[in-house]
């Protein structure tokens, strides 16, 4: 895991600190005119599956959990936190499925480095809010 990119790393490590997911792939997000190619990569994002011996169902609660008390605390600007599952084809009968976790700057028309303060910013309060989800439930 030796190549995660520094300004995602936080977030990748309080996910799977959670002991429920596994991250497997992750990006800071790259804003600048020339860090972009044919690849929307005006985002930061993480891809994980549910850790062994955890369900999906875990996943979700952990998910929803994040969506809804991110939005209560902090609102969808100036970076909009969404999640979802992806469902990816891998023959002509089974799909693979993830977990997506995205945050992505709600004003597209704002300067790299706005876009860069910002969700670096948003990554600090989702990693705080798993910190706070791990307390709580060490607590219960």
């Amino acid at each position: 895991m030796d190549d995660i990119e520094p300004r995602i790393r936080p977030l990748v490590d309080a996910l799977n600190a959670t002991e429920l997911v596994r991250t497997f792939s992750s990006c800071e997000g790259h804003f600048a005119p020339n860090e972009q190619t044919l690849v929307d990569r005006n985002r930061a994002e993480v891809r994980f599956v549910p850790a062994d011996g955890r369900t999906v169902e875990a996943v979700e609660q952990l998910m929803t959990y994040l969506l809804t008390t991110f939005k209560r605390r902090y609102g969808i600007l100036p970076v909009h936190l969404t999640g979802y599952k992806l469902y990816t084809p891998l023959d002509d009968t089974s799909v693979e499925e993830t977990f997506v976790l995205e945050l992505r700057p709600f004003n597209r028309f704002d300067p790299p480095d706005r876009k860069r303060a910002d969700t670096d910013h948003a990554i600090g309060q989702v990693v705080t809010l798993l910190q706070q989800k791990s307390a709580h439930a060490s607590l219960d």
